[in-house]
This record gives structure tokens, C-alpha cells and sequence, in this order.
């Protein structure tokens, strides 16, 4: 088995996103011959350019049109395996598969939550990865197989997101972010100001106490860009949060930042987190979904009680005043991220699927 389909809407900045292109670097880097099929993005083309073949697909807009090409690529480039990610690509997967009677296994890796009403075809994929224990016990209790389904964590590549002193210093004097402000960082996608909890902490910098000197770096662009924009200007914070947009080496930012804060609603792993963790950033978040298998509350991070202002800002504030603490936690969170979250314990165990249902 050696030619490796990776699956998935888009390619541009996102959880998803970077689970796929890790993946297929890491496959690549074992000698698999990797191929990726999406409707494009800025990660496309960077794996474009280092060697791994990308097909358009538009799994959102046409799933018949999808599904043709997907025949096509499977047969032309005799592809041992699809590795489908999100609904949208594991429900064209199967569906291609039926249609064409493509004798090919189907993994199929859960980023979000699996609904109820797409368990009738995600059930019949091969085997189901679970990004959380987390998201495995919301699958099961909404009727997808338990023998399906196994927990593989979400991987950083931690010889890329590493710490580097050197780096802050810069960023911080090309920002103009004071060497000794306490700096955060939080990034996402800004799909709106409420998902990742973007609008939650601007209202918390603006209305409590938090530590004079406090900056915030935000990464991403999306549909609530321009309203964050506007937002950041009406509570009169432009010269404390710095919109950096899209970045597609965010390991090259976060550096600047002393935590990372994810006040999101919902997530069922938190990858930037783990990703802030490995670069010695102790997490913040919001206790929700899987977070608190990637955050251990006050060795790697703190979690903070969902929608309670008080309780985020008495964590922003305990991390801001005590920066050997800071850098205490700092250094656990790398820790953890190396035993828990090293991408060569995620590829290890995805290539173990692999061969077992290749079998």
C-alpha cells in the first residue's frame, strides 16, 4: 500500500486543514506516494510546492462533479486508501465508492462532531478516527459504530513549532509590542466574532482589570474580519490588538505572544492550543468539548469555567503577574505536547489503520 488520497473541502488555514497537511508531509517523509484533493487554498499550494500532488475538487458545490472526478483520480492513480476529512468529503467518499463499486477502504477522521442524521453513511467507512475521546463518546451516543471507532489525538510537529527567544524579540519590535508587555495570542479563523470567542475576550480587556501593560496578537482572517475590525476600533483597543490576518507559518507568530487564550464555545480537540504548547505558551481556554485532554489545569495551561468572565480574567491575570510561573507552565506544556501529541504518535497509529483494514 503506498498511494494515499487525502480528503477534504478546502485547503486553507483551520484545524482541519493543518491535521491534513501534516499528515501528508509526514506520509511523504515514509516513502508513501501522497495525493491531496480539495477545492484549493493557501496549504494546497504550499504542499504543491513541495512535491505533493493536489487535485481540485468542489465538495462543497457539487457533489456529482466531486464524485466523477473522484472516480477518475482513485483509477488513473491507483489509489490504495481514501482518507476522508469532514462530513461533506467522508459522505462523497462512501457514496463514490457505492456508486462505482470502487473496491478501496475509506478512514474517515472526525474534526467536529458527527450529527446523527449522517451516521447511515459515515457508518459504512472502514474505521472512523476520533480527534478526542471527547468526540468518540458524542459519535457513539448519536448511533455511529463504537467498533468503528478509535482515538487517534491530533499530532504537532514539534521540530517546527519549538520556542525561539531570538524570534520574540524581533516580532515584538516589528509590531511595536513593548519587550515586556504581557502578550497573548489566539488564533482561528474568524468565521464571526462569537465561535472562537474573539468578541468574549475583547470584552474582557475592555471592561476588567487586566494586568496595564497586556497586548493581543490575533492571527486569521474570515467573514468576522471587518466586524472585528470595527469592534477593536469602537472599544477604542487599536493600539493593543494587533491584526496580523492569514498566516500559513503561524510557528513563526506565536512566538511573540507569552499565552495562548482560545476562548472558543465549542471544540472537540483544540489543535492551536496543543500547537501554542509545543512553542512553551502555556493555554487558556474555555472548558468545552475535548479541551481538557489537551489542557492539565494549572501544570500546562488553566481552564477556565465556560462563559465565566471572572474566572477568564483571574487565569489571564495569575499567568500576566508571575512570569516564572508563566515560564514554569511554559515548559510542562512542551513536555506534553511531546508525550501526548508528537505527530510521529499520530502517523504511527493512522499507518496502523491503514494496514489493518488494507488487510
Amino acid at each position: 500500500m503506498k498511494n494515499i488520497l487525502l480528503l477534504v473541502p478546502r485547503m486553507n488555514i483551520g484545524g482541519a486543514e493543518s491535521y491534513v497537511a501534516l499528515v501528508a508531509r509526514s506520509l511523504k517523509s515514509l516513502g508513501y506516494n501522497v495525493f491531496i484533493a480539495s477545492a484549493g487554498g493557501a496549504l494546497a499550494v504550499e504542499l504543491q510546492k513541495e512535491g505533493i500532488k493536489h487535485f481540485f475538487l468542489p465538495i462543497r458545490l457539487s457533489k456529482f462533479i466531486s464524485g466523477l472526478l473522484l472516480k477518475r483520480i482513485v483509477e488513473k492513480y491507483n489509489i490504495d486508501l481514501i482518507h476522508a476529512n469532514s462530513e461533506a468529503a467522508g459522505i462523497v467518499a462512501v457514496k463514490t465508492r457505492n456508486k462505482y463499486k470502487l473496491d478501496i477502504p475509506i478512514v474517515y477522521t472526525a474534526h467536529g462532531v458527527l450529527p446523527a442524521k449522517v451516521k447511515d453513511i459515515i457508518n459504512q467507512v472502514d474505521k472512523i478516527i476520533a480527534v478526542s475521546e471527547f468526540s468518540r463518546k458524542s459519535a457513539i451516543k448519536e448511533g455511529f459504530l463504537a467498533e468503528k471507532i478509535q482515538v487517534i489525538y491530533n499530532g504537532v510537529d514539534t521540530d517546527k513549532f519549538k520556542p525561539n527567544r531570538q524570534n520574540k524579540n524581533l516580532l515584538r519590535k516589528k509590531y511595536n509590542i513593548p519587550q515586556e508587555a504581557f502578550t497573548m495570542i489566539i488564533v482561528s479563523r474568524i468565521k464571526n466574532l462569537r465561535n472562537k470567542g474573539h468578541q468574549h475576550l475583547l470584552d474582557v480587556l475592555k471592561n476588567y482589570e487586566v494586568s496595564k501593560k497586556w497586548h493581543l496578537v490575533v492571527i486569521g482572517k474570515g467573514k468576522g474580519f471587518s466586524d472585528l475590525k470595527k469592534k477593536i476600533k469602537e472599544y477604542h483597543l487599536q493600539d493593543r490588538v494587533h491584526l496580523l490576518g492569514h498566516k500559513t507559518d503561524v510557528e513563526n507568530y506565536i512566538d511573540i505572544a507569552d499565552v495562548m487564550v482560545l476562548p472558543s464555545y465549542f471544540e472537540t480537540f483544540g489543535l492551536v492550543l496543543a500547537e501554542g504548547m509545543a512553542m512553551q505558551k502555556p493555554a487558556i481556554a474555555f472548558n468545552v468539548g475535548g479541551i481538557s485532554e489537551v489542557i492539565s489545569d494549572k501544570e500546562t495551561g488553566f481552564l477556565v469555567k465556560y462563559n465565566d468572565d471572572d474566572d477568564l480574567v483571574n487565569k489571564i491575570n495569575i499567568l500576566s503577574q508571575d512570569k516564572d510561573l508563566c515560564s514554569k507552565i511554559g515548559i510542562n506544556a512542551r513536555k506534553k505536547v511531546e508525550k501526548d501529541f508528537a505527530n510521529q504518535i499520530m502517523i504511527k497509529k493512522i499507518i496502523e489503520i491503514y494496514v489493518s483494514i488494507k488487510k
